[in-house]
């Protein structure tokens, strides 16, 4: 004879937002994406720059207004390709202290 054994189902994690995270509150920096500034160095849309990449308008969007949680290497690498430039030119690390001013 079998018998069906019900397993409990995992309580998934509370949602916490970004700004309620302890690593976020404790971190002394933040990394701000200059994409917004690039575009406007060459006199680009972010639409423009959406199609000239391939990238989404969403990821271009949240990168230009800082709002993306993480970036994924393949846009990163989409990036420094149109630019010609390194990552590490895409990025400033700005003091929390600066950015509150």
């Amino acid at each position: 004879m079998l018998t069906t054994v019900m397993r409990k189902q995992p309580t998934p994690p509370k949602y916490t937002a970004r700004d309620e995270r302890k690593a976020v509150r404790m971190a002394k920096v933040k990394v701000r994406c200059r994409l917004q500034d690039l575009l406007d160095e060459h006199g680009l849309t972010r639409s423009a720059f959406s199609e000239a990449t391939g990238l989404t308008s969403p990821a271009v969007r949240g990168l230009c207004e800082n709002t993306a949680k993480r970036i994924d290497v393949d846009t990163l690498g989409a990036l420094c390709s149109f630019f010609g430039s390194e990552w590490h030119e895409l990025f400033e690390v700005i003091s929390k202290e600066d950015d509150e001013e």
